[in-house]
């Protein structure tokens, strides 16, 4: 079996990065099961590349060592031929804003591209929607003038 490579982002994939950028080695919460997933992946025989926009400091190798996140290398592909741009080479990119391209340039990969937000963004307005939920006291479970029918069976 080929070895498969996966690049995987940092930024929302593996910490939280629900409030942005707050500087180079600032770092969110363990996203859960991130230190799983990678080490499965290892050990499936999978070449795991941190691909970030963030420079490989000494705080973020410390950071996915004291998660226990499994992976290679951060930002570079040592097996990437010569000649090739930046771009890591990978059989899977791994990316909290990617979307899948399948094979057509249709209507509805332009409305996925113009509708597209982050998983955390969904969520923040998810909890907003919660917070500013009305209750109008119209509940089953306070009405309580329902009559009930008893079916003839």
């Amino acid at each position: 079996m080929e070895k498969k490579t996966i690049c995987i982002d940092f930024d929302g994939v593996i910490h939280d990065y629900s409030n942005g950028w707050q500087g180079e080695d600032v770092f969110g919460q363990m996203i859960p099961n991130a230190d799983t997933g990678t080490s499965v992946l290892k050990q499936k025989g999978w070449t795991v590349i941190i691909f970030t926009t963030r420079k490989k400091t000494d705080e973020l190798e410390k950071w996915l060592k004291e998660h226990n996140i499994a992976y290679d290398y951060i930002n570079e592909n040592p097996g990437q031929p010569d000649g090739t741009s930046g771009k890591i080479m990978a059989d899977v990119y791994l990316d909290d804003r990617g979307i899948c391209f399948r094979g057509r340039w249709d209507s509805w990969l332009v409305r996925e591209i113009l509708d597209f937000e982050p998983w955390q963004e969904q969520q923040k307005k998810e909890i907003e929607q919660l917070a500013a939920f009305n209750d109008t006291g119209n509940s089953i479970w306070e009405r309580g003038c329902e009559r009930r029918i008893k079916a003839d069976l």
